[in-house]
């Protein structure tokens, strides 16, 4: 799930018409459903502003395995 996807799903979660949280946090409508939609790519400060106007937090949990494999086989690669 990317991160646009998931702000979505929060959003309608919480019930709110985002016409209503882009006026909330500050930015245009048009703009917020660019950020939001399946190939947006939110800024930073967009993600905090929605999160920050819904109640949440945003939090980095390490997972108890990590994807090294992959980072290996990339560097070889180069």
């Amino acid at each position: 799930m990317n991160i646009s996807r998931a702000l979505r799903e929060i959003v309608k979660k919480e019930k709110v018409k985002m016409a209503h949280l882009a006026k909330g946090i500050g930015i245009h409508r048009v703009s917020l459903y660019t950020s939001l939609a399946d190939d947006g790519n939110p800024e930073r400060r967009t993600i905090e502003k929605i999160l920050d106007y819904l109640g949440y937090d945003l939090k980095f949990i390490k997972r108890k395995e990590a994807k090294k494999t992959n980072l290996k086989q990339s560097k070889k690669g180069r």
